[in-house]
């Protein structure tokens, strides 16, 4: 077991629901100057034949929203955990520009990371932008991602230091965004059943979903995933439960009582309405959280009839230079293969 923290957190990123609702600073509005400026950024990288996946930072010239997504990094790393921009101009483009605006925010502030081949439909090079959309998958189907599909997700953490979403149209009814400060949960624990935080950093199996380096047919990771941390002064989570209900499904074994109860009672404080924000995120939202603090998930959705309107997020996955010091086997989470692996496909950013 790694070391335990044994005190309640009371920084920023311990928040709930009312503080989120009180102090609205993590929200970001649009000025239309910054707009302007984003108009003039994708004429730039269109007039020169780029497309998201081909620039660089320096191709993509916004003095003011520089500003804005550091505010945001530092929103994100040091403060609630959280941020949400609004009023993105996700009306006048097509998804590929789309792709091209959610690269150029993106690279302002980190180095995008490869998401999973089967979530990227919009051509984009090394599958560094997921179109989070339904593909009619079933969730319950062996190794099926839920971001391809319009089934609930609980919450849970995306292997990459910063996760950016961008709303492009939403779903006829439901598909709702929702977020929880994992350093809350620790605290809840803590406060609740502290006999119960001793499973959480022991950690747990989770299944690979195929996703094994080099498609060794690995099932379930090689070594349990501690979902809470404390490295260098700091507390980190990492955290799927689904991954961890099919692992166990997959090798046809039960959760043992304490263990079930440490994961029970995790997820029941991360569903309550004190500390779950739910963010009905409208065409042009942006919203940008860590994933070493924050938990996300969503409720299911009802589609459109026509498909041209149905449901789309475009989705990037950050690793930010000194973003946080995570515990060794950790920074990874659950996904242990060629997801993970940056390479060169997104070095030169």
């Amino acid at each position: 077991m790694t070391e335990m923290l044994h005190l309640p957190v009371t920084d920023r990123s311990a928040w709930k629901v009312a503080d989120m609702e009180r102090d609205r600073s993590w929200v970001y509005e649009l000025t239309a100057d910054a707009l302007a400026e984003i108009d003039g950024a994708i004429a730039a990288v269109g007039a020169r034949g780029l497309r998201a996946g081909e620039f660089a930072a320096a191709d993509f010239d916004l003095p003011i929203l520089k500003g804005v997504m550091r505010s945001v990094l530092d929103q994100v790393q040091n403060g609630r955990g959280a941020a949400l921009i609004r009023g993105l101009p996700v009306e006048k483009y097509d998804a590929d520009v789309l792709s091209s605006l959610l690269w150029g925010l993106g690279i302002q502030i980190g180095r995008p990371l490869p998401q999973r081949a089967s979530l990227n439909l919009g051509g984009v090079r090394d599958n560094l932008i997921a179109h989070i959309t339904d593909q009619g998958l079933d969730y319950n189907a062996p190794n099926v991602n839920g971001s391809a599909t319009s089934a609930e997700q609980l919450p849970h953490t995306d292997p990459a230091d910063v996760v950016a979403l961008l709303c492009v149209r939403k779903a006829r009814s439901g598909g709702i965004s929702r977020v929880v400060s994992a350093v809350t949960l620790h605290n809840d624990v803590l406060e609740r059943a502290p006999d119960l935080l001793g499973p959480l950093y022991d950690g747990y199996l989770y299944d690979m979903r195929g996703d094994a380096a080099n498609s060794s047919g690995q099932e379930v990771t090689d070594g349990r995933i501690p979902i809470f941390t404390y490295h260098a002064g700091k507390l980190s989570c990492v955290f799927n439960a689904k991954m961890i209900e099919t692992a166990q499904r997959k090798l046809g074994t039960a959760l043992p009582m304490r263990e079930r109860a440490a994961l029970d009672l995790l997820l029941e404080r991360a569903l309550a309405p004190e500390n779950r924000l739910d963010m009905d995120l409208q065409p042009g939202d942006l919203q940008i959280i860590s994933n070493y603090t924050m938990l996300h998930a969503r409720t299911g959705w009802v589609e459109q009839a026509d498909p041209a309107l149905r449901r789309l997020m475009l989705r990037l996955w950050l690793r930010v230079e000194g973003f946080r010091d995570i515990a060794p086997g950790v920074a990874s989470g659950y996904v242990r293969g060629s997801t993970v692996d940056v390479g060169a496909a997104a070095a030169q950013y």
